[in-house]
């Protein structure tokens, strides 16, 4: 079918909207930057709550148990009251969990506040997907996808940059502002035209895609808006639960899920998230020759440069490619970090080399975010229909805190009881593992329509990789 003749459209909107959307990220990205900069702080004994090493793994692990009650309020409110609104719901949710944070005077509220703070997460990160897919043009829908990684390293490189300087609590205040800085910017863009065609709220719709695509021509928008009713109609079925978990099990969306869970695990297994929460304990347990505060600042930084260049590069190199540079990366700079870990446990001089630690996780970071970090989040949106990418978001997510839950939780209990060496040369093989996966199953999506992508989906798994 050919399509319409369109005027001049612009992107900037998209852009905008993308950005302001995915700044509830920033705030996941202070949650967990919060971590990083706290944890260490917080077994000190002059500290104004004094935890142990234990505790501590608990308020990590704790934020995944929040990070799987999220989804299942994100789907529902997505699905029901838009996108939109229920990403403005999260701004309410962080702010109550910064709000007990910053009264806390003992650790089971700071346990309340992370369950709270991990629900934020899980919301934003099962309906952020669904809001960027929706507004973006096929052209830059990867680009915009990546947004999601890159905002969460924002708000982390934030938090660690200025948490070194400021109190527990004077922290806990300035990121409580964050969701009111995101509630305050956000709420002037519109909802997704997926999501209003979708109920029947044509006018709105309309007007939503010539906000988004500028443009001007109403006769352009009402073309544009009887292809986004066609999409709908083509991919959707009633709005019931149960209809969605059977649109689930159709092969290409099991495929598309088992590909995308398989990444998020892939995620975990590469120690990222444990590795960036104990990061300021690791440097200190591992003697390294600078400042801890600063090493970790410095890991942040350049993990924040590599996730803008995967938003740069992704719709030119494609998503496979970055996948598979970056798996087989990690799983190299791992297995350089558990060898220095293991010589200075047997008790090896290493003071030579004590910048090792830092260097790798510098490159550790720079191509984790390049590919694996930032490339699954922008498959969400890729790869899900409209009518089940609320339950699909909500799958991934769950998943993501039940194996974030037990990764967190072992990270600590096989560190203490074997050494942290073996816990990052089990890393290391799961990367190489996750390198072998990306290679032989992952489909690419570049400049590609749905249409397209499902074909591929649909196709063998080789003759799918090859293509």
């Amino acid at each position: 079918m050919n399509k319409p003749t369109v005027g001049k459209r612009t992107q900037w909107k998209q852009w905008a909207a993308g950005i302001t959307a995915t700044m509830s990220m920033v705030c996941a990205g202070t949650v967990y930057g919060w971590a990083t900069t706290n944890l260490s702080r917080l077994m000190d004994k002059d500290s104004h709550i004094v935890i142990t090493s234990d505790q501590s793994s608990w308020i990590v692990s704790l934020t995944g148990i929040g990070s799987m009650i999220g989804p299942f309020i994100g789907a529902a409110c997505a699905d029901t009251f838009g996108r939109k609104r229920t990403l403005l719901l999260t701004s309410l949710i962080y702010g109550v969990g910064w709000l007990i944070d910053i009264f806390a005077t003992k650790v089971e509220e700071l346990y309340i506040a992370r369950v709270i703070l991990g629900t934020g997460i899980g919301i934003s990160y099962t309906t952020n997907p669904m809001y960027v897919s929706e507004i973006a043009d096929v052209n830059i829908k990867g680009a915009l996808g990546t947004l999601i990684a890159v905002n969460v390293f924002t708000g982390s490189v934030f938090t660690c940059s200025l948490g070194p300087f400021v109190a527990i609590r004077t922290l806990s205040i300035v990121l409580f502002l964050i969701p009111i800085l995101f509630l305050c910017l956000f709420a002037w863009f519109p909802e997704t035209p997926y999501f209003l065609a979708s109920k029947k709220r044509y006018v709105e719709a309309a007007k939503s895609l010539s906000f988004f695509k500028g443009i001007t021509d109403n006769q352009e928008a009402k073309n544009e808006l009887e292809a986004v009713i066609l999409s709908i109609e083509k991919n959707s079925a009633t709005q019931k639960w149960t209809t969605k978990f059977r649109e689930m099990l159709r092969p290409n969306n099991r495929k598309a899920l088992g590909i995308i869970v398989s990444l998020i695990i892939a995620q975990l297994m590469s120690g990222n998230y444990t590795t960036m929460s104990y990061l300021e304990v690791l440097f200190q347990s591992a003697n390294i020759g600078i400042n801890t505060n600063l090493a970790t600042v410095i890991v942040l930084v350049m993990g924040l440069l590599s996730c803008a260049l995967a938003t740069v590069t992704v719709e030119k190199v494609g998503c496979r490619p970055l996948l598979m540079t970056s798996t087989l990366g990690t799983s190299v700079t791992l297995a350089v970090l558990a060898s220095y870990l293991i010589a200075d446990r047997n008790g090896f001089n290493v003071t030579s080399v004590n910048w090792l630690p830092v260097v790798a996780i510098i490159l550790f970071q720079l191509v984790y975010q390049l590919g694996l970090g930032a490339i699954p989040d922008a498959l969400i949106g890729q790869l899900f229909p409209n009518n089940v990418k609320s339950i699909g978001s909500a799958i991934v997510t769950i998943s993501d805190g039940v194996f974030g839950l037990v990764v967190a939780k072992l990270y600590q209990v096989i560190g203490d009881a074997v050494g942290e060496y073996v816990v990052y040369y089990i890393f290391s093989a799961a990367c190489f593992l996750a390198f072998l996966f990306a290679f032989v199953f992952i489909p690419e999506t570049k400049n590609k329509e749905f249409e397209e992508i499902q074909q591929d989906l649909a196709v063998s798994r080789l003759h799918c990789c090859r293509r």
